[in-house]
């Protein structure tokens, strides 16, 4: 089963990735590619960690991904009917053989990647059927001195403890294709009755989680989520399973025999499987919607939490001067987050982490600002209120402005590297502090926090860069440093002048909104200056 699935993995590529992009738009789209790409590479693990990647990348939806979960655990039925449809239908050495010798010249003939990945598949695929005709040979042989049955216990308890066996099993092998395959086998000798074998099933659905939980832990918290979905969902699944394991297994039995052609173990075995599965999406279909909203509400991370509005009540909406109090301490987080990144941005080397993280979660509240703001646009605002929306908004864009600036100034800082000597580094290091004691006296709250604060700390910042820029023309000149190297660094300064600008306009503008100032005092700024190099 290993070498049969990383092969098929390997052939594929990024077939499966482009797969789940566009085949998962919507949950039946999602539940589709699930089943489906579970079916070629014969892993739900592979869909799990393909989904669960794909939402951290925010190409999928926490929503639609569920729904790939979902659509995986009824793909993996499929190795069941892989296993009754072709291992007891054919005399198995003469199919298998042919795909394993194929399948190792494919492997050891070429050295391109799918070619030997797809020989590696086909070799897998054959040496898997040669593993049931051994299990057959091996369980006729032991099943004619021994039978199994009279060691379970009846009722309730026995299957339990089959259920039990299967999840061990398939938790010790880290396959549950190839424990079914063993499990299916065992009945169709004779060493298991079916409902024993099916117990046993349910068991291996179960055991896939295992897989799901070990790769969640330290994960993301959509990964947990995702995570903790695919667990519930098994749970569930097998738990209605067993307790409506006589009913199902005497629903197929009716409808073989109705078709007048009476399945084999094997064959009722995969039905039953790919049923309560079947039978668990549609359990999901009303259920999806609260576990979307109990999974979005646990394993919260600082990130996300910093990303989410805690001032953006829609009933304050309906009081417009409530509203504009709410919108203000929520640019106040916004601005933190902002200041935030352009203090990443100005460490050297700058931490490019940092400064990702804050400007991801900044652009997620800028997001719930505006459809804020929209909502209190719709109601009619006396003149006052709207000049006060306009200067809140105002503040926004600054804010925006230097995230993104900040955002430009890290990428080119990291390539950068060490500053060059030649009194460089040092003036490079009392323009970082300058802009430092901006970005930490500017947060709405601080003891210090008022506009002629933060213009003097302003001014302070851009007589460091002055000479910063003096600094770096003057080892040009003398060559000191290189031309070119020159010219990255007075970008990089002028990135992170920009930045701090737009920062301390959007520190001056709240703050004028707290102190009650006109908009006129906001037009004069002494530092204003539109050099940028």
């Amino acid at each position: 089963m290993h070498l049969l699935t990383d092969g098929l993995k390997l052939a594929a590529g990024r077939a499966l990735e482009d797969l789940l992009e566009q085949w998962t738009s919507t949950p039946l789209r999602g539940l589709g590619a699930g089943m489906l790409i579970t079916t070629l590479v014969q892993s739900s693990s592979a869909v799990t960690v393909a989904g669960i990647g794909f939402v951290n990348a925010g190409l999928l939806s926490l929503k639609n991904a569920l729904w790939v979960i979902f659509g995986s655990n009824v793909g993996t039925t499929m190795n069941a009917w892989l296993v009754a449809a072709l291992g007891f239908s054919f005399k198995i050495d003469a199919f298998a053989l042919p795909f394993v010798g194929i399948g190792a010249v494919m492997l050891l003939a070429t050295s391109r990647m799918r070619p030997r990945a797809l020989g590696q598949a086909l070799a897998g695929f054959g040496v898997l059927f040669l593993g049931i005709d051994v299990l057959k040979d091996t369980f006729s042989s032991f099943g004619s001195g021994i039978d199994l049955q009279q060691f379970i216990m009846p009722g309730l308890g026995g299957w339990v403890m089959l259920v039990a066996i299967g999840t061990v099993i398939t938790i010790l092998m880290q396959a549950s294709g190839a424990a079914i395959a063993i499990i299916i086998t065992a009945a169709q000798t004779g060493l298991l009755s079916t409902e024993a074998a099916c117990a046993m099933v349910i068991g291996t659905n179960i055991g896939t989680t295992s897989t799901a939980i070990l790769s969640a832990v330290g994960a993301t918290a959509n990964a947990r989520r995702l995570a903790a979905a695919h667990v519930f969902f098994n749970l569930v699944t097998g738990a209605v399973a067993l307790v409506l394991l006589p009913l199902l297994i005497e629903l197929l039995e009716w409808l073989s025999n109705w078709l007048e052609h009476p399945a084999t173990p094997a064959v009722m075995i995969a039905m039953f499987h790919t049923t309560f599965n079947l039978l668990g999406v549609a359990l999901m279909v009303p259920s999806a919607r609260h576990l979307l909203s109990f999974l979005s509400a646990r394993f919260r991370s600082g990130d996300e939490a910093a990303a989410r509005p805690q001032h953006l009540d829609a009933n304050s909406v309906s009081v417009p001067d409530l509203a504009l109090r709410a919108l203000r301490m929520e640019l106040a987080r916004t601005h933190v987050l902002a200041g935030n990144c352009l203090g990443a941005a100005v460490h050297i080397p700058p931490d490019t982490t940092l400064v990702e993280r804050n400007g991801d979660a900044f652009a997620a509240l800028a997001t719930a600002i505006g459809t804020y703001t929209r909502s209190v646009t719709a109601i009619s605002l006396p003149p006052a209120l709207v000049e006060a929306l306009a200067r809140n908004l105002r503040a926004l864009q600054y804010q925006e402005s230097a995230v993104e600036t900040a955002r430009s100034a890290a990428t080119l800082g990291e390539s950068l590297g060490t500053p060059p000597a030649h009194g460089v580094d040092s003036a490079l290091q009392q323009f970082r502090e300058a802009v430092g004691a901006l970005v930490a006296a500017s947060v709405p709250g601080h003891q210090t926090f008022s506009s002629a604060e933060v213009e003097s700390l302003l001014a302070r910042a851009e007589a460091r860069y002055a000479a910063l820029k003096e600094t770096l023309l003057s080892a040009g000149a003398h060559a000191g440093i290189d031309i070119r190297s020159m010219q990255d660094w007075l970008r990089l300064g002028s990135l992170l002048r920009r930045a701090t600008e737009q920062l301390a306009k959007s520190a001056r503008t709240l703050a004028s909104l707290e102190e009650g100032l006109p908009p006129s005092a906001l037009e004069v700024s002494p530092a204003g200056s539109t050099d940028h190099q």
